[in-house]
This record gives C-alpha cells, sequence and structure tokens, in this order.
C-alpha cells in the first residue's frame, strides 16, 4: 500500500506503510556512514523517483518518491537472528519509529523504546522500502526535510545496536512557479508546445549559475544552449542543470541548436518511467506532418564534455559541431561526474556538418564513470545515436531506433561498460556496433577494451549497403558478451561482422589463432546468414579470419534468432535456450539470458520509450 495521507497527524496515528525489496538499481544508493556495535556493518541509502536509476535530494512536489535502503549486517551477524530498526525524522514534526504491521507512531528518543519493524535472521544484504510513492503535493509535505536512520540489533539487545550515523535525507520542493524559471524567458502570446506554456532558453553565451527546468513548462532551445564554462572543474565547484520528469525541450530547425553541459557543468535529467524527459525538434507540432520514419537531423542532439582520460597524446580534443574542449588533459579525472541521465529520449537529432564534422544525438566526451546514463532513447538521428568518445562512463537499458549511421559507436580509447541494449535498424543505418581505439593512432594507451553485454542488434532491409551488426576496427578491444544478432544484413557488402585494420588484428592475438582474449564476443547467438558473410579487412594476410575469431568465441553459435513481440526485440525460446555468461561487478546486473529483453514482461523498453510507429 503506498503512503498517502493528507496531513502529517495522519502518520502519528498509524498509516500502514509497505516495507518491500527493492528492484535492481542502475545507480548506487548513497554510502550512508555507519556507527554501533560490529564496525563491519554497512549502510546505504537514498531517495529516488525513477526505482533507483538516480537518488536525489531534492524531490519536486508533483513526484513520487520512494525512500530505499540497504543493511549489510557485519560478518559475525549474519544468520543471526535479529532486529530492523528505522527512524524517520521529519523537519519541525518530531521523529516516528517504525513498527511491526508497517504502522508509524511518534517515537520520543529514549534507545528502550526503540521498536522493530521486523525480526528475522539476518542476511547478508536488507533491503528496506521506508517511504513508498509519497507525493509532497498531495500530502501537505512540500518545503519539509526527511531523514531516516537505519539499523539493526541481534539477540533481542538494543546494547548490539549498529546503525547508519548518517540519515537518508532529502527535501521535497515547493510547487514550481508559474512564471519561467531562472535563465529562461517567456514566449510571446499564448503559444504552447506539449500542451504548456513555453520558456525560451537562448543559445550563445554560456549558463553558468543553477537552472531548474520544472515540468509545468515546455523549453524552446533556441541555438546553440550550452551550461558550465569549458574548464576542468572539480565537482563542488560546478554548476547544476535540473530537468523535472515529464518537461519537454524542442529545438529550432533552421539553427544548429543543442544541449550541451559542458566540463563545468553536471545535469540531472530526472525522467519517470511515467513521465519521461523529451528532447526533440519544434516540427513534431508544425504546420506539415512529420513522418517518424525518415525524419533526421533537425537538431544538434544532446552533447556532454567531461574531464575524464582520452587516449590521444594531448588528453584532450576538440568535440565536432564546435562543441568545444573535453577530456581531463594530463591529469584526467576518470571518476569525473556529470550528472544523471535518466528516462530521456532523443528524437530526430544529429546535424551533418561536413563529412567529418557530425553531431551525434547523444555525445559522451571524455566523459567520467560516476556519470549515469540509464533508460535512454535515442530515435532517427543523422548521425551516431550515442558516441562514446573516450572518458569511462557507462550506461544501461538503451534502445536506439531507426538511426542513420551507427547505433553505438566508441572512439579515443573508451573504457566504460553497456547492458541491456536495443538497436533496431529500419529505413536506414550502417552499424549496431561501430568501434575504433584510434584512428589516427591504432595502438594508443589506454586501447579500448570496454565490457558490453545483453545486446539485441536488429538488421533491416532498408538499412545502408554498407552497414554491419558490429565493425570492429583501428585497434579496438572489446568484451562483448551475450549479444543477439538478428533481422536482415545488407548481403555482398562489407559483412555482417567486420574486423578491419593490421592492429585490430595484431593487438588480439598472441599469434594466428592464439586470441589474447581483448576483443571477444562469447555466449552469443548469430543468424546462419550472418555467420555466413563474417568478413575481415587487412593489409596483407591477417593473423586470422573473422570465421576463425568467432568459431574460437565461448558459447557463441548460429541459429534461428527468433525474436518477436510487438515491437520485434524479445526473444523467443531459441535464443533463450543459449547459456548466458552472468556477469559480476558493481556496474552489472546478473542477467542469466542473452540479448537485451528475455519476455514480454520483463521489457526495459516498456512505458516510457517513443511509440514512434503509432504516431
Amino acid at each position: 500500500m503506498s503512503f498517502h495521507p493528507t496531513n502529517i497527524s495522519a502518520l502519528s496515528a498509524g498509516i500502514a506503510l509497505v516495507v518491500t525489496a527493492m528492484a535492481a538499481q542502475a545507480a548506487d544508493e548513497p554510502t550512508l556512514p555507519a556507527a554501533g556495535a560490529n564496525s563491519g556493518a554497512a549502510f546505504s541509502g537514498g531517495a529516488t523517483i525513477n526505482n533507483g536509476a538516480s537518488f536525489l535530494t531534492e524531490i519536486p512536489a508533483a513526484d513520487a518518491v520512494d525512500l530505499v535502503a540497504t543493511i549489510k549486517p557485519g560478518s559475525s551477524d549474519i544468520g543471526q537472528m535479529g532486529s530492523l530498526v528505522v527512524v524517520l525524522s521529519i523537519e519541525g514534526l518530531g521523529f516516528f519509529n517504525l513498527l511491526s504491521g508497517g504502522i508509524w507512531v511518534q517515537w520520543d528518543g529514549d534507545p528502550a523504546t526503540l521498536a522493530p519493524f521486523k525480526n528475522k535472521v539476518l542476511e547478508a544484504e536488507e533491503k528496506v522500502t521506508i517511504l513508498n510513492d509519497l507525493v509532497g503535493a498531495d500530502t501537505n509535505l512540500a518545503d519539509l526535510d526527511f531523514q531516516a536512520y537505519v539499523g539493526y540489533y541481534t539477540g533481542g539487545n538494543i546494547n548490539t545496536i549498529s546503525y547508519s550515523a548518517t540519515p537518508a535525507a532529502f527535501s521535497i520542493m515547493q510547487p514550481p512557479a508559474n512564471t519561467c524559471p531562472i535563465n529562461t524567458v517567456a514566449a510571446a502570446g499564448q503559444e504552447t508546445f506539449a500542451g504548456k506554456p513555453i520558456c525560451i532558453i537562448a543559445g550563445g553565451t554560456a549558463i553558468t549559475t543553477d537552472t531548474h527546468l520544472t515540468s509545468n513548462f515546455s523549453y524552446f532551445l533556441n541555438g546553440a544552449v550550452s551550461f558550465g564554462v569549458n574548464d576542468i572543474t572539480p565537482k563542488a565547484d560546478k554548476i547544476k542543470v535540473t530537468v523535472d520528469a515529464g518537461t519537454t525541450l524542442f529545438a529550432a530547425n533552421e539553427t544548429p541548436s543543442l544541449f550541451l553541459v559542458d566540463r563545468g557543468a553536471t545535469a540531472y535529467i530526472n525522467g519517470t518511467p511515467d513521465a519521461p524527459v523529451i528532447f526533440t525538434t519544434e516540427l513534431e507540432e508544425g504546420v506539415e506532418e512529420i513522418d517518424p520514419l525518415t525524419l533526421r537531423g533537425t537538431w544538434g542532439g544532446v552533447i556532454v564534455n567531461g574531464s575524464a582520460g582520452i587516449n590521444n597524446q594531448a588528453g584532450t580534443d576538440q568535440g565536432e559541431g564546435g562543441t568545444g574542449e573535453f577530456g581531463g588533459g594530463a591529469n584526467p579525472d576518470n571518476t569525473d561526474d556529470s550528472g544523471a541521465f535518466t528516462y530521456m529520449q532523443v528524437r530526430y537529432a544529429g546535424t551533418i556538418i561536413t563529412e567529418e564534422d557530425e553531431l551525434n544525438s547523444l555525445a559522451l566526451q571524455g566523459v567520467g564513470s560516476d556519470t549515469i546514463i540509464d533508460h535512454v532513447h535515442i530515435h532517427n538521428g543523422a548521425d551516431d545515436g550515442i558516441e562514446f568518445y573516450g572518458g569511462t562512463v557507462s550506461a544501461s537499458n538503451v534502445l536506439v531506433t531507426g538511426i542513420d549511421d551507427d547505433a553505438i559507436d566508441w572512439t579515443l580509447g573508451w573504457n566504460g561498460n553497456l547492458q541491456d541494449v536495443v538497436v533496431k535498424m529500419t529505413t536506414s543505418g550502417d552499424n549496431c556496433i561501430e568501434a575504433d581505439n584510434l584512428g589516427s593512432n591504432p595502438t594508443a594507451t589506454p586501447r579500448a577494451i570496454p565490457t558490453v553485454t545483453n545486446f539485441t542488434c536488429i538488421g533491416s532491409v532498408g538499412q545502408k549497403s554498407s552497414g554491419h551488426a558490429l565493425e570492429l576496427k583501428a585497434g579496438t578491444g572489446g568484451l562483448l558478451s551475450n549479444f543477439v544478432i538478428g533481422g536482415s544484413f545488407p548481403q555482398g557488402g562489407e559483412g555482417c561482422i567486420l574486423i578491419a585494420g593490421d592492429e585490430t588484428f595484431a593487438q588480439s592475438t598472441n599469434g594466428g589463432t592464439d586470441f589474447n582474449d581483448t576483443l571477444t564476443l562469447e555466449n552469443s547467438l548469430i543468424t546462419p546468414e550472418c555467420a555466413a558473410d563474417l568478413q575481415e579487412s587487412h593489409s596483407g594476410t591477417p593473423p586470422f579470419t573473422t570465421a576463425q575469431w568467432f568459431a574460437a568465441q565461448s558459447g557463441s553459435t548460429a541459429g534461428a534468432a527468433d525474436l518477436g513481440g510487438p515491437w520485434g526485440w524479445v526473444n523467443g525460446s531459441n535464443i533463450n535456450s543459449v547459456q548466458a555468461q552472468v556477469q559480476s561487478g558493481p556496474f552489472f546486473k546478473a542477467r542469466n539470458r542473452i540479448g537485451a529483453v528475455p519476455n514480454e514482461t520483463v521489457d526495459f523498453t516498456l512505458g516510457w520509450t517513443y511509440d514512434y510507429e503509432n504516431q
């Protein structure tokens, strides 16, 4: 049951509150310092509006927030009978103790009166939802601060308690004003977009103060809109750009409009499953009806400049389309934080300036690992869907549809991770993945060896004749696993999978077919047609062929890629019969299946993505 009291007196009177396990989260819960009897105990927790994709300290009054925590008992306490406790402090209203049965009562601060909400045998990790679907605007709780402490004790003895010394905390913001936010101006007249009044964000001069784009307006990107200075900036000194759930930003078609988060800024694109943040073109509500299958390249896209490492000699580079310098130079910060981009759509972006100077739908330029990219849909970009220009950023739950060039592209020694990705080619497109280490110096270090797993690549008869599922070139490595390559790819071209460049071959083997496991495609299924069209490009005689390379991949095979479902990316029984390689590590979720979508129920694309086929 969700928590929706009409006023705070209902809390102390004993409103029931469900305490449940959270689903797997893309972001790490903020760590909370521990105190108490067991020095080995650990605690984390925070507030989320998007099922844990990101964690916030300020919650818009209209958004439903969950306050969650994780208790990790000390090793000596695991397996013991324990008592879990939660105390909630609400500014100006006092402390409340969660009791058994989900009842909140006021607490007097005396440890002797502190009661548990659950007694159980302690496991290595105890996940707790403290507040569930709390909407500030519905509960008269706007402008209040919430702080929750969690803990446990053993053997019924409160003196053995271990607890979070710092609370999991958030505040509920006041409802937004009915005037355009700072750094925007109201459009003339009574025009609307997406059913909301329009505020204009001017391009040109960078915005260097905190900016909060609330969801009661739509925002017109009038030119190249940039946030933050272009200098390497410590996180504490970066400005903050916040975009609330359900907000639409739309761009001018005649000018090179874009949304740039520079090295001196962090952006929090706080979409939710029910209310994604949408970046699109003004043509969506133009005089003429658009074709969602063929319209591309109407504006510049979303660009993020970071200060992480790239593998060219200078350690910095210039972004395409005049988007500025990126990278950390001689002293890169590989944990650089550019914010969180969650439940975000980018439609009809990408601008072709010249053949060698192109803007992508989402360009991640020297972006660091503390940046969150989770639940992103790129539709009909004129160049690449997401391009990783070096850096260490990772991404999950990514959908790329109708791209004109490469769905996923990496260069400049990118070393992040990807998990749960669907690529669907439609009326154009080149590659599901185009990958290189560094075109001008394929042996540059650090070599690009990202980990990419649970990836579904769907070719199309409308794809470019030069298209591939995978083009692995210019010295790249890559630990690829749990792929499904289905659909139809061009025949008689450059191959369904192409390995290219002398350095790519040389760096992937100890000699001949003695592969060194830096370029792999394991536990994957490709169609027989793809398996019959594996090609290579080398200046002489390559040490191995792409067919030999694929044959050496553990757990990979050719067979029917029986993709189905309403959008054509749901695994069928043959795909689900392939043994998966279960990933481990802090970024990855343990997926015991190949591909990105195992069935029509467990489909990360449901609800929040752009339904372009039914426009």
